[in-house]
């Protein structure tokens, strides 16, 4: 893990008590099992599919928030609660919108240990 990493990750490490190797070891863990559910996550929402959108998001939040507590994963909640209201167009409007910050989030994550410097 470089310095700008544990920089990028400060809180993350705080809350695993600095142990940056328990953090590289959780990144590996986490971020094919997140891209994995992010296509889960867009697939389900091009097909409407509420309560797949609920549980999806909701165990992508759950595996991001070791990592990240703030953005994106706050606008993640708002789909899930969209989701469960039932709004297609508002749910595909809010996923749109933070794809691709949870996406360079996931990449972060899977480029923790794969870093030097």
């Amino acid at each position: 893990m470089n310095e700008f990493q544990k920089q990028r990750f400060a809180e993350a490490l705080e809350r695993l008590a600095g142990d940056s190797e328990l953090l590289c070891g959780m990144a590996t863990l986490v971020a094919d099992d997140a891209r994995h559910a992010l296509q889960d996550l867009a697939d389900a929402v091009a097909g409407h599919q509420f309560p797949k959108i609920t549980a999806t998001a909701h165990q992508l939040k759950g595996m991001l928030s070791t990592f990240e507590t703030e953005s994106p994963l706050t606008e993640l909640q708002e789909v899930i609660m969209t989701a469960r209201a039932s709004d297609a167009a508002l749910v595909e409007d809010q996923f749109d919108r933070i794809r691709p910050a949870l996406s360079g989030l996931i990449e972060e994550i899977a480029e923790l240990c794969t870093s030097s410097g």
